[in-house]
């Protein structure tokens, strides 16, 4: 019983855990974000034809891409789709 009780209790913390940390405001896109997608596809128009990562960090998508060869990462806007920044990876 004591197990049972246990388990139990170890459920509520992580499910209290996990919900307050999905409401962490710049782990999610806004609700007027582009549908990622989208974005996927913009970027593919570009010639960012392999696509390795995409994370959202910072109110930013956050992509990892190969064009002509080279690795890059990107910072997209999520609502404008504009690639804010791009770098060597």
């Amino acid at each position: 019983m004591q197990h049972l009780l246990l388990f139990a209790v170890s459920i509520s913390i992580l499910l209290a855990f996990g919900a307050a940390h999905a409401r962490d405001k710049d782990e999610i896109p806004p609700a007027t974000a582009k549908p990622l997608s989208e974005i996927v596809q913009s970027l593919e128009a570009e010639g960012h034809t392999v696509i390795t990562d995409i994370d959202f960090d910072d109110w930013l998508w956050v992509v990892r891409v190969y064009k002509a060869g080279l690795e890059f990462e990107l910072r997209v806007d999520p609502v404008t789709g504009e690639i804010l920044s791009i770098r060597p990876d």
